[in-house]
């Protein structure tokens, strides 16, 4: 038999290939993945997305233009026919494109800090925005930073407030509790098809998709094989070492009003014990459950008698959160100092022209409600900007160092499972971050100012440091 393009592969067969190789890469360093990359990229029948996930994770890719080796090999696929011309244009932009991501992050010379040092005074907030599966774009702003930064997988640990929203409150309870970086996205891409299911926006709103995937959820966060769950199996909001900050919008009456979810009280210091009456305490669970119930994919959360959605709804971006808990402290007597804002988004689409019709058949009203129910989520995934246009303007009012690192063009569904088109996201991802990484080299700054030994700030060869 002849042989032919990876991507004519049964959807079941590619999904287990990529699954396999996220397998090995749980378990492998950082060399084991360059020379897995270099086989691979050697195989006549390996895709696209699979050697994009092992660059995603660290693969050095130096090899593949020793003596235009890379280029050789995709001709000769091309000549054979085990690469289309279409998946050997994207062989070919992964040429162009890997060696500069890799330099981007892992030929840098990392800062020079204390580690483990604390903050002499005020904070350091992280808020993560929520966005579904469009998470992973967040570990992956997080891995970038941190690579380029540190050289490892550190960055979180230096932040002592986590503020996050729907898929931004997972992944801020699982660095809380201790989870990396690369624990965290795999969280994600083992929990898409467990809870998602494949299907149309008019399946959503007229179908029973929304009962199915709750109890996908449902059944998902009470499993001892959910990744989650076995993070933190009985982990408390009062049991967290930072300060957590977890949006949702409470239902039960109208109108409906913003709940927050947090480990410390407005009224005293951090780490005092809290009086469960008066400050109440919620697993981990019932938060997450609750800040990613979105409407049209998932029922309400029913927690002390609140029926709570996605907090979305109202601080997709949570930064208006953190200011809004900001001023509470202070109402209460309680100030604290921010001493930088780091703003981490899950991706903005391309600005393109709206298709928007409307008519009086029925065919045009269901068009017209599917329309309607894209212009809402836009408007719950923040794509307007305004939070981060107001949060950036507070900021620089108050002489506080904000930051913000959200990858453009990324148009992917929130809850999109399929993995060709993640890794794409993926992709688009982190040459989008090799492009605009002045943001992080500015958030180094910052952290070598609060981190580094007075006595020896040594700055960085090839940064403003």
């Amino acid at each position: 038999m002849p042989p032919r393009c990876a991507h004519l592969l049964s959807a079941n067969k590619r999904t287990e290939r990529l699954e396999n190789v996220a397998t090995f890469i749980k378990g492998a360093n950082q060399t084991q993945l360059g020379s897995k990359l270099l086989d691979m990229w050697e195989s006549p029948s390996s895709h696209i997305s699979e050697l994009r996930m092992l660059l995603t994770f660290g693969a050095n890719p130096a090899g593949l233009y020793e003596e235009d080796s890379g280029r050789k090999t995709v001709e000769e696929r091309r000549k054979s026919g085990s690469l289309c011309e279409a998946c050997a244009l994207q062989f070919d932009d992964f040429l162009d494109k890997a060696g500069v991501i890799y330099e981007e992050q892992f030929e840098q010379t990392p800062i020079n800090i204390v580690r483990g040092r604390k903050l002499a005074e005020g904070l350091l907030p992280m808020c993560l925005d929520g966005g579904g599966m469009r998470g992973l774009v967040s570990v992956v702003c997080l891995l970038f930073a941190s690579r380029r930064l540190f050289g490892d997988e550190s960055l979180p640990n230096y932040f002592d407030w986590l503020v996050g929203t729907s898929t931004g409150s997972m992944l801020s309870l699982a660095m809380t509790k201790g989870s990396s970086l690369k624990d965290c996205f795999f969280l994600y891409w083992d929990m898409k098809k467990q809870i998602f299911m494949e299907g149309s926006t008019m399946g959503r709103l007229f179908g029973d998709q929304v009962r199915q995937q709750t109890n996908n959820i449902n059944e998902c966060l009470e499993s001892a094989k959910c990744a989650f769950c076995r993070t933190f199996p009985t982990q408390t909001m009062h049991a967290c070492p930072r300060r957590l900050t977890v949006p949702a919008l409470d239902i039960s009456c109208s109108p409906a009003r913003l709940h927050i979810f947090r480990n410390y009280s407005l009224t005293c210091p951090f780490g005092v014990k809290l009086d469960p009456e008066v400050d109440k305490d919620y697993s981990f669970r019932d938060v997450t459950r609750s800040s990613s119930a979105a409407p049209t994919y998932f029922e309400p959360h029913v927690v002390d008698g609140m029926k709570l959605v996605d907090g979305s709804f109202v601080a997709n971006c949570p930064l208006n959160v953190l200011f809004k808990e900001v001023d509470a402290l202070r109402k209460h007597s309680n100030p604290v100092k921010l001493m930088g804002v780091l703003s981490i988004g899950t991706g903005e689409p391309e600005r393109v022209e709206r298709k928007y019709k409307h008519g009086t058949s029925i065919k045009k009203k269901a068009l017209n409600i599917a329309n309607l129910s894209t212009l809402i989520l836009e408007q719950v995934c923040g794509h307007d900007l305004s939070v981060v246009e107001m949060a950036r303007d507070r900021c620089h009012a108050h002489n506080i160092p904000f930051f913000r690192l959200s990858p453009s063009g990324i148009n992917v569904r929130i809850d999109q499972v399929n993995e060709d088109k993640l890794m794409q996201m993926l992709w688009t991802c982190q040459v989008w971050l090799s492009n605009n990484f002045g943001e992080v080299d500015r958030l180094g700054e910052l952290l070598h100012k609060l981190f580094s030994d007075p006595d020896d700030r040594k700055r960085r060869s090839n940064t403003i440091l």
